[in-house]
């Protein structure tokens, strides 16, 4: 998980954090978020009835909302365990963000916001 912050949480995804990531997966308007900080090998989809149901017995859960579930590996082990993501939107982003400065970007890649740049 890269950052959660006022109902929006920012979950971003590489081979290597030291220099890049290439996957930004944004949830918006989050009001209910049941996920570990670090995850490996994650698997997006949506929640079955039954899982939404489950997630109704801790909040409510609207018509506008979708619930999401991340089913992915932990600190905890090798086994997947499901988490759970309430939402309004989603959006998935695909491209290279570096986290150094780099020039001559190419389509799709771009220098992380809080990379301080020399003028």
């Amino acid at each position: 998980m890269e950052s959660y912050s006022r109902g929006e949480l920012l979950i971003t995804g590489s081979f290597d954090f030291a220099y890049y990531h290439e996957v930004e997966v944004e949830f918006r308007e989050v009001t209910y978020l049941s996920l570990p900080v670090l995850f490996w090998n994650p698997h997006f989809r949506l929640a079955s009835d039954d899982e939404i149901e489950a997630v109704r017995k801790s909040i409510a859960v609207g018509d506008r909302h979708m619930v999401f579930c991340i089913e992915a590996e932990s600190d905890a082990g090798f086994e997947k365990i499901p988490s759970y993501v309430v939402a309004e939107s989603v959006v998935l982003r695909e491209g290279t963000v570096y986290y150094y400065e780099r020039e001559n970007l190419e389509e799709n890649e771009r220098i992380a916001d809080w990379v301080i740049r020399k003028s």
